[in-house]
Order: structure tokens, then C-alpha cells, then sequence
């Protein structure tokens, strides 16, 4: 009876993933409106995140069905790219990553709510769902950091107000001092030092965020520490492979990104205890007693 319940499940999962991205993919097919994919695709994952808890009890089928949708939205997205220019049956647009990033988020925003607020039907191995979860964001963290820190023509809306050198910079806000100037001299506008500012500090916060998880138990010396690691590693890495775009500003500025990616880490843990009364991603004793110390 259990082994039938299981296979149940799993057909249930592979159903809904494949309901989801037909419906996603018609309404971009048909609308290629940014509010109309956005709702349906929010919409459908909510809903089919919300049977698959009531169903199964447990987090992980919601893991499965966010891992599918993912993967098999990123498969169309790379194969409508790389056949844009061969007449591709769907016409290839950046809200396809939209798609993307929507099948992750809503699945993990939902979970987290129903982790929090502990509604209706008991559902059990949340941690193992974050972990796996959090699995399919790091790697994806890791291949945007590195298209961005090493590809020519990554992003140029990030790196339009940039003037390159061959040389590193080693004058703390060189190019931000320069930026500013442009600005007062009209050259630029003050929205271009914003995405520059927002660019760099922004993409180190989920890294800040998960070192803080993983650090929780250590010193805060040694956190800071771990903040200053990747942005390093990323400016040797640049020393030797692309000289123009290593700058001791990413460092300051990872740091910085880092810190708000610890103060958000805490902010979570805080609204986990205020709705539920325990740390966020906390340990269930083998007697039922809660264990105070956070798990990953």
C-alpha cells in the first residue's frame, strides 16, 4: 500500500510538472507578456505546490516538481537561444529566464510560508527541501558570478558606464569617483552609478546570506573572513585572466554585499520565530523537544 502511495505521488509530480510548463509556455507563446506568464506561472505552482504537500506530507515532493519544472524550462530556454537565428518555433526573449527564476522562487517562497506558519496537514523534512533546494540556487549563483566576472559582453547594462583599463585598480572608488564626475558633468545619468553601485553589492548577498548559515555556530572574526573569500578568489582569478576588471572596489563592495546578505540570513530567522516560535531551519530532537541550534 505504501509503495503504491509512492508511485502515486511520483506520477502526480511528473503530471503537474508537465501541466506547468505546457500552460507556461502557451501563455508565453500566446501573450509574451511579462504579467500575464508571471500570473500564470505563479498561479499554477502555487496551486500544484499546495496538492503536493497535502498529498505526500512531506516537503521533498515540492522539491521534485521545482527541480523538473526548472530543469526542463532551462533545457527550452537553451535550445530556443541557440536556435533563434534557424527559425525557432518559440520566439526566444529574456522573460524566458523569467520562467526560469519563477519556477524556483515560487515553490521555495511557498514552502517557506507554509514552514513558518505551520498551516493545516503537518508536512515533515523541510531542511532536506532547503538544502536541495538551495543546491539548484548555488549553482546557478555560481555560473551567473562567473559569466559575469570573466565574459567580455556580460551584462553591458552593468558595465556601460565602465571605462576599461589594462591595468588593475588599486585606488579604493577609482571608477565610482568617476562615475560621479561624468555625472556632474552631464556625460551619464545618476541611474547608470546606481546600477553600477547596486550591480556589485547586490550579487554578493545570497553569498553573505548562506556563509551566515554555514557559520551560524562560529565566530564572527571567522564569518568576516569567509565574507572577504569569494571577491578575492574573483580578483586573482581576474589578475590572470582578465586584468581590465580587477579592481579592489569588488572587494569592498562583496564585503558589503556579504554583510546584507548576513542581515538578511537574521532577519529570516527572526520572522521564523516570531510565526513559529523556533530558529529558522531548527532540528526536531529525537524526543520531539526542539533543538536550539539551526540545521542545514
Amino acid at each position: 500500500m505504501q509503495r503504491r502511495s509512492y508511485i502515486q505521488i511520483s506520477s502526480l509530480i511528473v503530471f503537474f510538472s508537465i501541466i506547468t510548463i505546457v500552460l507556461e509556455f502557451l501563455a508565453y507563446y500566446f501573450f509574451a507578456s511579462l504579467y500575464s506568464v508571471s500570473v500564470v506561472s505563479c498561479l499554477i505552482s502555487i496551486l500544484f505546490c499546495h496538492i503536493l504537500l497535502q498529498r505526500s506530507t512531506t516537503y521533498e515532493a515540492c522539491f521534485v516538481y521545482t527541480l523538473l519544472t526548472v530543469f526542463i524550462s532551462l533545457t527550452i530556454t537553451v535550445l530556443t537561444y541557440f536556435s533563434a537565428d534557424h527559425g525557432s518555433f518559440i520566439p526566444y526573449s529574456n522573460l524566458l529566464k523569467g520562467i526560469i527564476a519563477i519556477n524556483w522562487i515560487v515553490p521555495s517562497v511557498h514552502c517557506f510560508i507554509r514552514y513558518i506558519t505551520g498551516y493545516g496537514t503537518r508536512i515533515h523534512n523541510y531542511n532536506i527541501f532547503y538544502r536541495n533546494n538551495s543546491i539548484i540556487f548555488i549553482l546557478f549563483y555560481l555560473g551567473i558570478i562567473a559569466y559575469g566576472s570573466f565574459a567580455k559582453d556580460a551584462f553591458p547594462m552593468v558595465y556601460r558606464a565602465v571605462i576599461w583599463q589594462d591595468t588593475v585598480n588599486y585606488t579604493p572608488f577609482f571608477a565610482l569617483a568617476g562615475q560621479i564626475e561624468d555625472f556632474l558633468y552631464d556625460i551619464i545619468p545618476i541611474s547608470d552609478i546606481f546600477i553600477y553601485l547596486g550591480s556589485r553589492i547586490l550579487i554578493f548577498v545570497p553569498y553573505g546570506y548562506y556563509i551566515t548559515l554555514l557559520t551560524r555556530k562560529h565566530s564572527r572574526f571567522l564569518k568576516h573572513i569567509c565574507f572577504l573569500l569569494l571577491p578575492i578568489v574573483i580578483e586573482i582569478l581576474q589578475y590572470f585572466f582578465f586584468i581590465s576588471r580587477c579592481d579592489i572596489d569588488d572587494i569592498i563592495y562583496g564585503f558589503l554585499g556579504s554583510l546584507l546578505g548576513s542581515v538578511l540570513f537574521y532577519l529570516t530567522n527572526w520572522i521564523t520565530r516570531v510565526a513559529s516560535g523556533k530558529n529558522f531551519l531548527e532540528r526536531e530532537s529525537f524526543y520531539g523537544a526542539p533543538n536550539r541550534f539551526l540545521y542545514f
